[in-house]
């Protein structure tokens, strides 16, 4: 019984244990079919992700693409409508004056309107959006002065926009160094981009960039630049397309190329660029830019030559408050006693003006009210009168007085006004040329406005032809499109980057220079420097030298003469001015005689396999070089575009085929690659069509056109 007893006992636990073990294996099952659940939840869930990340670049390449093609679409329309619009011309016999001309844009290259203009303006666009896609930008760290490149922007922006009742404001931390190492070239284009964009929008209110420097780690800082402007603002969703470039058929203009490839720049120069807009309350960009200080030691970055000019007490009265608080920090940087009031206030109720040694009211304020006070007050003392008013605003009817010491203009910035503190005071500040006796420039200087000579096409320069000219321009395209100007004439061009390489292959004495045409805004050496450089040794007292900028003050330009510079010219290039320009210094009293282009015909005779030149440069503003410039970045871009189509074939990847054809066909178009052309409208079409299966057979025929159209290419490149 005892063993029987024991045996029922020992089954049930047997029992009990069983079912327990079945529990835990039901358990583990179940944990392993929940793991399972979810591991294939993550999975889908990655493949989801990864899908939206393939999903968002191909339609980045999308947009890319169709802008690419739109730009090629639009370049042939606007070509064909300046063909017809010339043959038209032509057949009605009608004079030059009828037709509508845009100074001083370079429409006048053909005497056709400002579609010339906007074709260049695309020509150059397609450049430099080939350029990014090939890597070929390079970021360029050289010292550059920062005034230089802000007034040069500002020079530009306002002459674009003249008339626009903004407020255009720079307020610039006192901290912001004047001598910075870093790319200028590309920096001005950032900030010119951002503030054309923002100017595109806004008809009235205020616009203010604001620049402060954060110091880094050893010896770099960053430089911060923002922009606020009081518009409409934008939609959340308008603001996440910003950067992407489009077309808009609407108004046939491009939106969002400029600050697309300022976004890409500003990526190669490892800052950040970032939007901000809110409806109602306007719009914000920030830009932070990496850079090095030139001269770390120097802290005072600049010093007035003598200490009476400090703790000069100001009083200041803008047409905008937030301008005048922006010139108040400028002033205080010099250690003046500064007091802004509102132009309310001021009119309201005008306060004692004696105790203060410098006055600055806008040109609205003036009355003969205040006109008659501020005469009393000036024959008591020494008191320096300063009317101001908006480079946007300064070919309206000007307020002019003897009693106004300077005239001073908006935007600002402290090298600006250091220079006019010591120019008000006729106190002399080193120089290069200090020390030197002064001696009489042996060639006469222009100091009027260069008036254009009309009629003028690019035949035209030929009455220079074996002139050399030397051109310091760092903007490769100004240099593209001044020597596709002047080459075909006969004309020898050098060129330099900056104002240091102008002055070493000068003196070098390697080639003789019949002038010199210098830009001022350039790294390592201006404009301003260099010509004074040059001006220092006897010899080139006889060297024309003509300054080529968008700096458009007084005071800038009257800085340009004191240098040595003989005549100024303004950008953009017009090129009636040019030849004017040109006929000062190196015709010598004789009149430029009609000649045609020698290599103009011989253009027409270049006969090469798939490449037809002449449709070629009728797309790129006529001018052959731009045409090559695009064919180098065609080459770069997609000259072994052959593998990347048979890889897409064989990987079955139609959409992206897809997308290479739309790239190809408008750029083919463009170039005038008529063969290439006819064959990727194929294989588009074949894509179009679904009928995939024949891609294959399009594999061999692709690389032998593209290795057809290289070798023409090439063989254009060389013989050119």
């Amino acid at each position: 019984m005892i063993t029987f007893a024991y045996s029922a006992e020992s089954a049930a636990s047997d029992s009990i244990e069983g079912f327990w073990v079945w529990i835990a294996l039901f358990a583990l099952a179940l944990t392993g079919i929940l793991i399972l659940y979810i591991s294939s939840l993550q999975t889908r869930k990655i493949e989801k992700i990864h899908k939206e990340i393939f999903d968002r670049q191909l339609e980045m390449e999308k947009n890319q693409t169709k802008l690419l093609s739109n730009m090629s679409e639009n370049i042939y329309g606007m070509v064909n409508k300046a063909l017809k619009k010339e043959e038209g011309k032509e057949s009605r016999n009608e004079p030059a004056m009828s037709l509508v001309r845009h100074e001083p844009e370079l429409s006048s290259f053909d005497g056709i309107d400002n579609i010339e203009d906007r074709l260049l303006t695309v020509t150059n666009d397609l450049i430099e959006f080939l350029r990014l896609k090939s890597d070929k930008i390079e970021i360029v760290n050289e010292t550059f002065n920062l005034n230089n490149v802000l007034n040069e922007i500002s020079g530009y922006i306002c002459n674009k926009y003249k008339g626009r009742q903004v407020d255009l404001i720079f307020d610039i931390n006192n901290n912001v160094p004047r001598l910075l190492v870093g790319d200028s070239l590309h920096l001005g284009q950032v900030i010119n981009s951002i503030l054309e964009h923002m100017m595109e929008r806004l008809e009235s209110g205020e616009l203010k960039l604001e620049i402060t420097m954060y110091s880094t780690y050893e010896e770099s800082i960053e430089l911060e630049f923002q922009f606020h402007d009081t518009g409409e603002g934008i939609t959340e969703e308008a603001l996440e397309s910003l950067f992407n470039p489009y077309y808009d058929e609407q108004s046939s203009t491009y939106r969002g190329l400029g600050l697309f490839v300022s976004g890409e720049l500003v990526k190669m120069m490892k800052g950040e660029l970032s939007a901000h807009s809110q409806l109602g309350k306007g719009t914000s960009f920030t830009l932070t830019v990496p850079l090095e200080i030139h001269d770390r030691q120097n802290k005072r970055m600049y010093r007035l030559p003598e200490k009476v000019l400090t703790g000069k007490k100001v009083f200041i009265v803008d047409d905008n408050y937030n301008a005048a608080l922006a010139i108040k920090k400028t002033f205080a940087y010099f250690r003046h006693e500064v007091r802004v009031l509102s132009k309310e206030a001021f009119l309201k109720n005008m306060p004692n003006l004696m105790p203060y040694d410098i006055v600055v009211l806008h040109e609205s304020l003036f009355n003969q009210r205040l006109m008659d006070y501020l005469s009393k007050l000036k024959l008591g003392k020494e008191l320096k009168i300063i009317a101001l008013n908006s480079l946007l605003r300064v070919d309206e009817e000007q307020f002019s007085d003897d009693l106004i010491d300077v005239y001073l203009y908006t935007p600002l910035n402290q090298e600006r006004i250091f220079e006019m503190i010591v120019g008000m005071y006729d106190i002399s500040v080193e120089s290069i040329e200090d020390g030197n006796p002064e001696k009489e420039n042996a060639l006469k200087i222009y100091k009027s406005h260069i008036q254009e000579t009309k009629d003028i096409s690019q035949s035209s320069f030929a009455a220079f032809r074996d002139k050399h000219i030397l051109i310091v321009e760092d903007n490769v395209i100004n240099q593209k499109v001044l020597s596709s100007l002047l080459v075909p004439g006969g004309v020898k061009i050098s060129l330099a980057n900056n104002g240091q390489e102008a002055v070493d292959m000068i003196k070098e004495k390697k080639m003789k220079f019949d002038l010199v045409l210098m830009d001022i805004n350039m790294p390592i050496l201006d404009g301003y420097a260099a010509t004074e450089m040059i001006r220092l040794d006897p010899k080139y007292d006889t060297l024309p030298i003509v300054a080529f900028t968008a700096l458009v003050l007084d005071s800038e330009i009257e800085k340009m003469y004191s240098c040595g510079i003989n005549a100024f010219l303004s950008k953009p290039l017009n090129i009636g001015k040019l030849y004017t320009a040109l006929s000062m210094f190196l015709l010598e009293g004789k009149k430029a005689a009609e000649a045609e282009v020698v290599t103009a015909e011989k253009e027409e005779q270049v006969v090469l396999k798939g490449l037809d030149v002449k449709h070629g440069i009728a797309h790129a503003n006529n001018s052959k070089v731009l045409y090559m410039e695009v064919l180098s970045e065609f080459m770069a871009a997609y000259g072994k575009s052959d593998i990347l189509f048979k890889k897409l074939v064989n990987e079955h990847r139609y959409e992206q085929i897809k997308m290479l054809c739309i790239d190809m066909r408008g750029l083919t178009g463009t170039i005038g690659a008529h063969d290439m052309l006819e064959l990727v409208n194929k294989i588009h079409h074949a894509i179009l069509y679904k009928n995939q299966a024949t891609l294959p057979d399009f594999i061999h025929r692709y690389h032998s056109e593209i290795t057809a159209l290289n070798s023409s290419i090439e063989e254009y490149l060389s013989l050119s």
